[in-house]
């Protein structure tokens, strides 16, 4: 018997899975459109004999469908079994996500019995989502906009970097619930790190000015770790408000988005989409306003060289890369999936061969 459905929610990929494996028939079911992808990557884990997929990801037969490279290079769906783990990103949209990618690469690399998959979940059906996704036999998520503020209040355990960051990027589900954790402050951290060993230590960043950019997720856990390491934090964001309801919550200072080039400060941190791919020929600083003391740290990884580093190159900053600490953050969120060190290098490679080569 073959099954197939358009989904429109996350919910309808679960009912599809489910009758599968109920199913007194060998049954090929699937939910089509974007939302219906994880029934064609879940559907041998479930008891489904084949799936269908498409010769080329340019010419899908039907919505949703991924291609046979896909299904067989990222998904690995042939090693899929009843025993494969399965591990998620989940955001809105989500068709973007590198994560995908780079997890399943290292859960080879590995020999990990487990699969990475992309679910596009709308705001208000996460809550509905988070319940279903032990059924899914999910047993951890990265979590990406919109949903980490509210996967904080709906987590049972919070790591203190979620609690005091007021986000979750990662949950693990355990027999007693799930718990919510921030990577991306450490990330971030152990990224600037490489440019300033100080930043490494607590309150080793006392005495510096760091000038950050943006006042989003990203910026609030950067922020955040800064200011745990003693350094002076000033955000500049282009809504105002933004940046002043951030500056309150973690006692720092705001200023005008047109006034963050009369700043004087050590570390530059761009924590705006500005520069990112295909905008690329944009930058969030001015070149002429860059010092060589300064250290050049920007969050966008696709380009890994951006406009605003390949500035600060050029004056003989010290950069750090946003491709470095999306890295880091996912091995971290590996390490906490798997119990096992992530292959970073691996991962490293993964996600330049993905994006392709710089222009600058």
């Amino acid at each position: 018997v073959k099954l197939a459905t358009m989904a429109n929610s996350p919910h309808d990929s679960l009912r599809m899975l489910r009758l599968i494996k109920t199913s007194d028939l060998p049954m090929v079911g699937m939910c089509m459109g974007e939302m219906g992808t994880p029934s064609r990557i879940l559907g041998g884990r479930f008891g489904a004999p084949f799936t269908y997929a498409t010769f080329h990801h340019e010419r899908a037969l039907a919505p949703g469908q991924l291609s046979f490279q896909e299904m067989k290079d990222v998904y690995h769906y042939d090693a899929i079994n009843r025993e494969t783990n399965v591990y998620a990103v989940i955001g809105d949209p989500i068709g973007h996500s590198l994560s995908p990618l780079v997890h399943n690469g290292a859960f080879r690399a590995e020999g990990i019995n487990a699969v990475y998959i992309p679910f596009r979940v709308p705001k208000s059906q996460l809550k509905k989502f988070l319940t279903d996704a032990p059924l899914f036999g999910i047993r951890g998520l990265s979590v990406t906009i919109p949903h980490k503020e509210t996967s904080l209040r709906v987590a049972t355990k919070l790591d203190r970097a979620a609690r005091e960051i007021g986000a979750v990027n990662t949950i693990v589900f355990e027999n007693n619930g799930m718990t919510g954790y921030n990577t991306d402050c450490r990330a971030a951290m152990d990224s600037l790190a490489q440019a300033t060993p100080a930043a490494a230590e607590e309150q080793g960043l006392a005495g510096r000015t760091c000038l950050v950019l943006g006042a989003g997720g990203a910026a609030r856990a950067i922020c955040y770790g800064l200011k745990r390491r003693g350094a002076t934090v000033v955000i500049a964001s282009r809504t105002r408000e933004k940046a002043d309801k951030l500056a309150d919550a973690l006692d720092c200072q705001a200023i005008d988005w047109s006034a963050r080039s009369n700043k004087s400060f050590d570390v530059l941190v761009n924590c705006t989409p500005v520069g990112m791919h295909p905008d690329v020929d944009a930058s969030p600083f001015e070149r002429h306003h860059l010092k060589p003391s300064h250290v050049v740290f920007d969050t966008v990884y696709n380009p890994e060289t951006t406009l605003l580093l390949k500035n600060a190159r050029s004056q003989s900053c010290k950069i750090v890369t946003g491709l470095e600490m999306f890295v880091r953050q996912a091995a971290l969120q590996f390490k906490l999936f798997t119990g096992h060190a992530a292959p970073v290098d691996l991962m490293r490679d993964t996600v330049r061969r993905a994006i392709g080569p710089a222009k600058y």
